[in-house]
C-alpha cells in the first residue's frame, strides 16, 4: 500500500515550529531560513486543506487540528529515533534524570507522565523537585525546568510557556456567596497564598484597580500546591496559574470569576548543557513535552476562550 504522505521535509518543519511556537526558531534549528519554514507549512496546509498555526500576542500557536497532527508527528519522529538507535547497536533501555519546580511536577507533569511512559517505555525517568535551580555540575539531573529569560550562556533552553495568573475558586464557594462580581468583592473572601504568591497578588489587585485589600491577611501555605489544594476544598480564592489548573477549570472544579489575567515576561524554559541538547533521550522529552504543553493551551482555548485568548 502506497502511503500518502506530505513532504517530510514540510512535516520537519512543522514539527520543530510546533515545539518552538516560532519560524524564527525552527528555522534556526533546521539551518532554513524563517520564510522556508513559513513556506513548507504552508505545502501542509494546503495538503490538509486547513489552518495549522494561528497567531498569538507572543508567537504563534498550533490550532486544534494542528495540535493533533503535532502530536501524531513528534511521536513518529520519536520512534524513528528509537529505531535508529536500535540500528545502531544502542542500549534499549536508557534513563533520564529532570528535575523540576514542585508545583509544575504536582499539578501538571506527573499527571500526564504515564502519557510519555507509553510513548517511550524504552526511557527510564527519574524526577526531583526543588525551587532552587538546577545545578548541572553538582545535581544528578540531565534535564530541568528553569524561569527565566531563556538567555543562560553555558545551557541550551527550549521556552516552554509564559504563565498567566487568574483568581479562581471552588463553585461551591461562589454559591454559599458572598457574590465575588467584580474585584473589589474579593475583600469579602479569604485570599489564599504561598510566600512565591503573595506579591503576585499584590500585582494583581493593582492592576485590577483594587485597593485596601492586603492579601497577607488570608491563609498562607507551604507552596503553591497546598494553596490550589485549598482552593480546590472551598477556602477561599486563590491566584493560579492558568496552564497548572487548566483541567481543574474544564472539569468545572475551579471556575475564574474574573478574566483579567497577570502575565510574568519571565518564562518557564527547559534546559540542559548544551552537549546535552541531541541526546535521543533529552530530545525525546523534549518534543513529548513541547507537544503536551500545546496540547494544553488548545484546549484551554477550545472549553475556555475568554481565558484562552490571554496570552
Amino acid at each position: 500500500m502506497r502511503h500518502r504522505l506530505p513532504s517530510l521535509n514540510a512535516l520537519r518543519a512543522f514539527e520543530a515550529a510546533g515545539r518552538h511556537g516560532s519560524f524564527s526558531e525552527a528555522a534556526k534549528e533546521l539551518s532554513v531560513t524563517p520564510g522556508a519554514v513559513s513556506r513548507q507549512i504552508a505545502l501542509l496546509e494546503a495538503h490538509f486543506a486547513c489552518r495549522l498555526f494561528t497567531r498569538q500576542r507572543r508567537g504563534m500557536a498550533p490550532t486544534e487540528k494542528g495540535h493533533h497532527l503535532l502530536r501524531a508527528v513528534s511521536e513518529a519522529f520519536d520512534r524513528i529515533d528509537a529505531a535508529a538507535l536500535h540500528l545502531k547497536g544502542a542500549q534499549p533501555t536508557s534513563r533520564l534524570s529532570f528535575r523540576v519546580y514542585p508545583t509544575f511536577a504536582t499539578e501538571w507533569l506527573v499527571p500526564r507522565l504515564s502519557l510519555f511512559r507509553a510513548a517511550h517505555p524504552e526511557i527510564d525517568f527519574r524526577l526531583t523537585t526543588s525551587l532552587q535551580p538546577v545545578d548541572f555540575e553538582s545535581d544528578e539531573a540531565d534535564l530541568g525546568i528553569l524561569q527565566g529569560p531563556g538567555d543562560w550562556p553555558h545551557l541550551h533552553a527550549d521556552q516552554l510557556f509564559f504563565p498567566s495568573f487568574l483568581p479562581v475558586c471552588s463553585p461551591a464557594l461562589l454559591e454559599r456567596g458572598p457574590p465575588l462580581r467584580t474585584p473589589q468583592d474579593l475583600r469579602h473572601h479569604t485570599l489564599l497564598y504561598s510566600s512565591i504568591q503573595a506579591p503576585m497578588w499584590q500585582a494583581w489587585l493593582a492592576k485590577a484597580g483594587v485597593g485596601g485589600i492586603d492579601p497577607e491577611r488570608g491563609s498562607l501555605f507551604e507552596n503553591s500546591s497546598l494553596s490550589y489544594r485549598a482552593a480546590r476544598e472551598g477556602m477561599g480564592v486563590v491566584l493560579g496559574q492558568r496552564l497548572f489548573l487548566a483541567d481543574d477549570l474544564i472539569a468545572g472544579r475551579l471556575v475564574a470569576p474574573f478574566d483579567l489575567v497577570l502575565d510574568s515576561r519571565q518564562a518557564y524554559c527547559l534546559v540542559c548543557p548544551h552537549r546535552r541538547a541531541t541526546d535521543a533521550p533529552i530530545v525525546a522529552f523534549r518534543r513529548w513535552l513541547m507537544a503536551e504543553i500545546g496540547a494544553t493551551e488548545a484546549r484551554i482555548g477550545a472549553s475556555l476562550p475568554a481565558l484562552g485568548a490571554v496570552g
